[in-house]
Order: structure tokens, then sequence, then C-alpha cells
């Protein structure tokens, strides 16, 4: 049995999620099941490319990354007091 690896990665729900999406596309990543607005699912594969996504709680997306639930994070960045914001 041939032992299958994903490339993973976890994205804050909403706005930054469609941006990082529309992002990856540019570079010929792509899921195709998370551009169903109707959807209700947080874990979304791309077979094909061997990727997951799953969308969560912006605090969580670091958390995920650093004990090894995902492999790449998107999440908004907060500067203390800058005004600025950046992903």
């Amino acid at each position: 049995m041939k032992d299958t690896r994903y490339l993973t990665f976890a994205l804050c729900k909403g706005r930054l999620a469609k941006q990082t999406l529309e992002l990856l596309e540019e570079l010929g990543i792509t899921c195709e099941e998370m551009k169903d607005k109707d959807s209700r699912k947080l874990i979304f594969v791309n077979e094909e490319l061997k990727l997951k996504f799953f969308l969560s709680k912006g605090p969580d997306v670091p958390t995920y990354v650093e004990y090894g639930a995902a492999d790449i994070g998107g999440r908004k960045r907060h500067d203390s007091g800058s005004g600025k914001e950046g992903t």
C-alpha cells in the first residue's frame, strides 16, 4: 500500500481565504470545490495535485502549522497599533 502525502494549506475563513486562493490559482494551484459558495465544508481536496485545504479561525492557523496539521498557513497579520494590514 502506497502512502500518499498531501501538501496541506490552512487558510483563514472568509475573504482572506478567497484572496489567497486567487493568488494560488495564478500559480496553477487550484481547488475547484472551494469555489462553491453554498458549501459548508471546511476541508477541500485536489486529488490531481495532491493538495488539501482547510479553513479555520485566523488565530488558529499558525498553531496548525506549528504542530504539523498544515504545511502552509495563510492569515491576516496584525501590526500592533500601526493601522496597516498584511498577509
